[in-house]
């Protein structure tokens, strides 16, 4: 009888895992820590792991504010957020407990944490000096970004004071630096590539990134743990399928591919910008690092740093009521199992910043 009851419950588990789900994942194609999910999105990549039968749905968004109050208000179950945002999606545990489960990327500064200055802006020397020009100047970024994080960061260590600190949305700032109504803006890519002077427009000009600060930046995915505990095998299939996502934007010879992707998906960002906005080198004089982008895909040592300084510099600025995650919001456990059943050694890859000649004859606009 005991040997039947532990059969039908076995049965009865393997049943439901087997069931197709509906997933809505929030994601931004105009923020490269989302790439894999624009490679996920464009390539179906995820039929090949889900149940049969089951249906995904991508909600895009500019900034991930919007997907964490869709993740919250129980409309999207999965998000793929930078480090800000991820952080305090996970404070908000008395409307629904969010937990963060892998990384998306990690740089030296050189996504979120970008410093642009407008085109008739002076020539600095350094990007210390370009940092000094911003004292007393109108300085803009979007309010609850991983940019708006940078930007606190610097005016601690510099010390400068801009005459204002404007909350503006990407496509905000980018007309205003156009019309010279602003004097700088901290944004991520690929914006900077789009209103950039090497690849993009030239409304304005990078002038400092994190690597000049030693400020290094980062994405995550996040999951509504009510859906993680219905359905474990789909948090398990859907890892997977990042690992393999994460994976084609690593390889060279995809590079162009994932640049239409991200065409294909945005308004406004052309081959050249999306290839030059994960793969292409800002000049060092500009706060440039070798390293453009790296795929952790977990939570390693530099990682948990980040976050770990994310939560309190959050705490102390009064965003947040914690200055630490709760027990369970930081939980790469599955992601560990899926990239050793994988055998994918970590980190998956590092990308090399390239220079702007080599952009494939194919990206040319």
């Amino acid at each position: 009888m005991m040997r039947s009851l532990l059969y039908l419950l076995v049965l009865a588990c393997a049943t439901a895992a087997a069931q197709p789900v509906k997933l809505v994942v929030g994601y931004q194609p105009y923020d490269t820590i989302s790439y894999s999910a624009v490679v996920i999105r464009a390539t179906e990549l995820w039929k090949k792991h889900l149940p049969p039968g089951s249906e995904v749905e991508f909600q895009n968004a500019l900034q991930g504010s919007i997907i964490v109050n869709n993740m919250l208000a129980n409309k999207q179950q999965i998000g793929y957020l930078g480090d800000m945002p991820a952080v305090v999606a996970t404070t908000k545990r008395s409307v629904a407990p969010i937990d963060l489960v892998a990384n998306t990327g990690f740089s030296p500064g050189q996504r979120c944490n970008v410093i642009m200055v407008r085109a008739d802006a002076p020539k600095f020397s350094s990007p210390e000096e370009a940092i000094k020009w911003l004292d007393g100047k109108q300085v803009a970024t979007p309010q609850g970004s991983c940019a708006h994080r940078f930007l606190g960061l610097v005016l601690e260590r510099t010390r400068i004071k801009p005459a204002a600190i404007l909350n503006q949305s990407i496509e905000v700032i980018a007309t205003n630096l156009r019309a010279g109504k602003i004097d700088g803006a901290v944004l991520w890519e690929p914006s900077v590539s789009r209103i950039g002077d090497i690849v993009g427009e030239g409304s304005a000009r990078i002038v400092a990134t994190g690597h000049t600060f030693g400020i290094p930046d980062a994405g995550a995915i996040a999951m509504r743990e009510d859906f993680m505990r219905a359905r474990p095998d789909i948090v398990e299939a859907w890892l997977r399928t990042e690992l393999e996502a994460q994976q084609y934007v690593l390889d060279p010879k995809n590079w162009t591919k994932v640049a239409e992707f991200v065409k294909s998906q945005t308004a406004g960002i052309t081959v050249p910008m999306a290839w030059f906005s994960i793969y292409g080198a800002i000049p060092p004089s500009a706060g440039g690092s070798p390293i453009r982008d790296e795929k952790p895909f977990v939570f390693d040592e530099r990682v948990q740093k980040l976050l770990a300084d994310t939560y309190v510099y959050l705490h102390q600025a009064k965003v947040i009521d914690v200055d630490k995650p709760a027990p369970g919001a930081l939980d790469d456990s599955v992601a560990r199992k899926v990239a050793q059943a994988a055998k994918a050694s970590l980190p998956l890859g590092i990308i090399k910043a390239q220079d702007v000649s080599r952009i494939p004859k194919a990206a040319q606009p």
